[in-house]
């Protein structure tokens, strides 16, 4: 709700870079019924799925009896966090792993200091979208992997994949915004 109120009082940035104020609106009553309509419709959605499908987000082993002699075969985390299970997989030291984890949501702090391009959006920027989605194609991907159970090739490719994804932020954007230019 923050962001609505500094966005609607304060502009939103143009990703051309154009900085003019002449073509800002005023917030009006339409941008403000058209962000009380999604804030509405997303509630009613939220409202829904806890109402009706409680379950559905849930996984099956939540269901079985804990015993305190046997471990699960699986132990799968909740579906946000399963990018980062993949990571934790990925490095045989798990303390290393743990860093790792770490690391991957620090490092989406250096984004706005290595792209310091003076287009801000990627429509005239092809290197940065095929970067973007590069990304993005990992992160599913790791996604899918934090599912997978820990056997031979699947480690393999989480390590690869978790190698790819900080190669991303520290060779990638860089190398992106240079060919940008």
């Amino acid at each position: 709700m923050t962001h609505l109120i500094a966005v609607h009082e304060h502009g939103s940035s143009n990703p051309l870079g154009v900085d003019a104020n002449v073509d800002r609106l005023p917030i009006g009553p339409h941008f403000l019924f058209k962000d009380l309509v999604t804030i509405f419709a997303y509630g009613a959605l939220i409202i829904g799925l806890l109402s009706y499908t409680p379950n559905w987000l849930g996984h099956g082993d939540n269901y079985i009896p804990a015993n305190p002699i046997v471990t699960p075969a699986s132990i799968v985390p909740e579906w946000y966090l399963l990018p980062y299970y993949a990571v934790l997989r990925s490095v045989p030291n798990k303390l290393a792993g743990v860093f790792l984890i770490l690391a991957s949501l620090l490092i989406l702090l250096i984004l706005p200091i290595v792209d310091t391009h003076a287009l801000r959006g990627s429509i005239l920027r092809p290197a940065y979208r095929v970067c973007f989605w590069s990304l993005a194609a990992v992160f599913y991907l790791l996604f899918l992997l934090g599912a997978i159970h820990a056997e031979a090739p699947w480690t393999t490719a989480g390590q690869v994949l978790t190698s790819l994804y900080f190669l991303a932020f520290t060779a990638g954007f860089p190398l992106a915004k240079l060919l940008s230019r």
